[in-house]
């Protein structure tokens, strides 16, 4: 029994030098898959009369995004035949809307949000300086039925350039994702080493009872 309790005592000093007893970290928060399709209002505005000039805006088919994520709403393209000294102007003409279908992957519960803005300045077969200003409802917030947050934002406006550059313009959004369980909690299931010093403490209890017993009844 003597050996037995020395190689009890030993293998928790082992165990305890290899590290303290904890319990299981917090949990990562899960992913949260979505899908977006962004479509706009119109194809095109038309510069003022006289002028003949578009901007053009794109119209991508659904895509899936998972947690939060930038997103582009469209691009932008300028096509004109007037001259950098008589170009055609957005003054009266360029305002957009473009709708969004936000769809909760798990859930398939969608939302649509509406987004709007004003195009402005002027532009050429040579030259671009197109302007934008947000109007309307800028962010929204939804709730989908199995607890994920969304929050969409517009959030930037690159200006597009001549009708010969290569990279179009665009608007873009950021959208925001909480997943309905959050993550960060702690988990009940204590880990191995605990286990193995809590089994090892009620041996070396036992024991120590066992001989105060054994030695009472010597004496007797």
């Amino acid at each position: 029994m003597k050996r037995s309790l020395r190689l009890m005592i030993s293998t928790a000093g082992l165990l305890l030098l290899a590290g303290t007893p904890a319990w299981a970290g917090p949990m990562p928060p899960p992913d949260v898959q979505w899908k977006y399709n962004f479509t706009p209002g119109q194809s095109f505005v038309a510069a003022d009369s006289p002028g003949t000039g578009t901007v053009t805006f794109t119209n991508e088919p659904t895509k899936s995004a998972t947690n939060s994520s930038d997103v582009v709403v469209t691009n932008l393209r300028v096509s004109s035949t007037a001259t950098a000294d008589s170009p055609d102007m957005l003054s009266k003409n360029g305002a957009w809307s473009a709708s969004l279908v936000l769809t909760d992957t798990a859930s398939n519960a969608s939302k649509t949000f509406l987004f709007s803005g004003k195009l402005g300045g002027s532009f050429s077969a040579s030259n671009a300086n197109v302007t934008d200003k947000f109007t309307g409802t800028t962010t929204y917030n939804w709730t989908a039925p199995d607890g994920n947050k969304y929050t969409v934002s517009l959030t930037a406006y690159t200006p597009p350039g001549p009708p010969t550059a290569s990279n179009a313009g665009s608007i873009s959004a950021h959208v925001t994702v909480t997943p309905a369980n959050g993550g960060g909690h702690t988990s009940g299931t204590p880990e191995p080493s605990t286990l193995v010093l809590s089994c090892l403490g009620l041996a070396f209890a036992g024991a120590t009872s066992w001989r105060k017993r054994r030695a009472l009844a010597a004496r007797a």
